[in-house]
């Protein structure tokens, strides 16, 4: 760690030394305004042998654990929260988490930070820094804690790295038969960002919507979740657009005019991507069982289709718990050939550049996993966990050169301690 990386955890540690010593608690105990400072954290190692390839857990991380090598940036995080309670109506939350980040830099974050007021107990609004509702454990995939797993799904929760927006929602809720029916209604402009193909994508002008009907009650949960990210182009379209239109007149006419079709395809389209998901979680004594299923398309060149499914089965034994995962992602681009005579080297570039753009997120692969919670106290828990992956062609998964790969299998063994205080 080096520069501003470095100093925001020495700055986190200390809030989170203040929020855990209980002199400060008497401190703001005593300064009567309903400050609550809490956290969370994992502290976690990543290693697999599958030489060329670079695991990764979200789309967001420039960097993968690599074959041979201990990797502690996979899943390690650390994260401060601080509530305030206005009155009965009237709270609000800031939520800082440390983490790599798209450039293979430890930076702070503001995950969270937003004000919310609730005249009624079955009426929320909620304004300023939030995040996307598809989560089934908890509002974030950053409190390890929370998830029986060390990480989400990475074939359906790693794809969708833009999950924070600065917006607003609303949620209301009534108690139904034996437990709690909600809707939530949410859109802003979204937040986060994307690592692929070597480039790192920003949509900061790109906006969020989306709803979620949920119901729960102690033993049964279920939630229906639909979200749209709308993003202008983004640049690099219509550069490819512009190339392919410059050499199309030095093609045969049938080339020429594929080319000019598809130069056409590209310019002058925002991307829209949309997404319906059914998540089922249930619970009965020491058992514990997860169903999670996304259709998802994306109208960015060439178009995309895709669908996930992610499963947990648990079995809870005292102190530990052992899982078996399993998931499954896949995005299929559309078909757009263009066939550039390969024996011309001038066009190398073009060829390589309508590749890189029609496989950009294509992704086709599952999953099974292993493992063993273990719960040392009530609130830190230690997980080992055993992953296989096979992939024929995957955007996760990089390759020495930080692109995305084709056949390939990989075992990847993680250990972590998640906590909370």
């Amino acid at each position: 760690m080096r520069g501003w990386g470095a100093r925001a955890w020495v700055a986190v540690g200390l809030l989170c030394w203040g929020a855990a010593s209980p002199a400060a608690q008497e401190d703001v105990a005593g300064a009567g305004m309903g400050l609550r400072l809490s956290g969370f954290g994992t502290l976690a190692a990543s290693y697999h042998d599958a030489q060329d390839t670079q695991f990764r857990a979200r789309a967001d991380q420039r960097e993968g654990a690599q074959a041979g090598r201990l990797e502690t940036g996979i899943d390690s995080v650390l994260g401060v929260q601080a509530d305030v309670q206005v009155d009965a109506r009237w709270s609000s939350m800031a939520q800082v988490v440390v983490r790599k980040d798209g450039k293979g830099e430890w930076a702070p974050r503001l995950s969270w930070g937003f004000v919310k007021y609730s005249p009624t107990p079955g009426l929320e609004l909620r304004a300023g820094r939030l995040g996307v509702d598809i989560y089934l454990d908890g509002d974030s995939p950053h409190v390890g804690y929370a998830y029986t797993t060390v990480r989400p799904y990475t074939d359906l929760y790693g794809q969708l790295s833009f999950d924070r927006f600065d917006g607003v929602d609303l949620r209301a809720s009534a108690v139904v038969g034996e437990g709690e029916l909600s809707l939530k209604l949410y859109g802003g402009r979204t937040r986060g960002e994307d690592y692929r193909g070597g480039h790192l994508f920003r949509r900061e002008a790109s906006t969020t919507l989306g709803a979620t009907l949920q119901w729960e009650s102690t033993a049964l949960a279920m939630r229906l979740a639909w979200g749209q990210v709308r993003t202008p182009g983004d640049g690099l379209m219509p550069r490819l657009a512009g190339a392919l239109r410059e050499i199309a007149p030095l093609l045969p006419p049938e080339l020429a005019a594929q080319a000019g079709a598809r130069a056409a395809e590209m310019e002058g389209r925002n991307s829209n991507l949309s997404y319906v998901g059914l998540g089922v979680t249930w619970r009965h004594g020491p058992w514990s069982a997860q169903l999670l299923g996304v259709d998802a398309s994306m109208n960015r060149f060439p178009g995309f289709e895709g669908w996930g499914v992610g499963s947990t089965l648990a079995y809870r034994a005292g102190a530990w718990k052992p899982f078996l995962a399993y998931s499954r992602g896949m995005l299929t681009p559309g078909a757009r050939p263009l066939a550039l005579p390969a024996d011309q080297a001038e066009l190398a570039p073009i060829r390589a550049a309508y590749a890189l753009a029609t496989g950009l997120i294509a992704n086709d692969q599952y999953a099974w996993g292993v493992g063993v919670r273990y719960d040392l106290m009530p609130n830190a828990a230690l997980k080992l966990q055993l992953d296989r992956i096979e992939a024929k062609r995957s955007s996760m998964l990089l390759d020495g050169s930080g692109t995305s790969v084709g056949p390939r299998g990989v075992s990847v063994f993680t250990a972590a301690l998640d906590f909370v205080f």
